[in-house]
């Protein structure tokens, strides 16, 4: 992390998958991640406290999500957060993330089902499908409130650029 403490887009990672493993119900066995326990506990589950104070629930926790059916060409997230680490796997089709930080530095990388990102805070990311039925799961460490906007730690991509100034 740089100085600011703010991360950089150096400090986005990118998640090996491994296998697949023969089961013994003669399935497949498909590692989608692995962590050491240091990174989960000291930085996936690392909280900006200043910024958790600004919001009046408590949203730490583990939540996992995905997205699916997306079509060829689709954009999205657009945005970035200021507590939430995601984990982004695409687990069908291949697709194309964008990641940029505060300093103007920015990384591309093409992901299949092979790979994923860590993306932590403060990394404004977009992605685009490039296949039909493309599909990406998120692990998130925070919770999600459907009916309070204030604990959604999701900000736009236009906010981003006042950060830098």
């Amino acid at each position: 992390m740089n100085p600011n403490n703010h991360p950089t887009v150096n400090d986005v990672r990118v998640l090996e998958a491994a296998g697949p493993w023969k089961t013994k119900s003669d399935g497949e066995l498909n590692v989608l991640f692995k962590l050491p326990f240091d990174d989960i506990m000291g930085k996936f589950f690392s909280y900006n406290q200043s910024e958790l104070d600004k919001i009046p629930a408590d949203i730490r926790g583990l939540r996992s999500y995905r997205v699916s059916r997306l079509a060829n060409a689709a954009i999205g997230a657009k945005e970035w957060h200021k507590v939430r680490n995601e984990l982004a796997i695409t687990t069908r089709g291949s697709i194309k993330w964008t990641c940029q930080d505060i300093y103007g530095g920015s990384v591309t990388h093409v992901l299949d089902e092979s790979h994923g990102l860590w993306i932590p805070p403060y990394i404004l990311h977009t992605y685009e499908a490039l296949q039909d039925d493309s599909e990406v799961l998120v692990i998130a460490n925070t919770l999600f409130i459907p009916d309070d906007p204030a604990t959604h730690d999701s900000y736009s991509d236009e906010s981003f650029a006042s950060l830098g100034q």
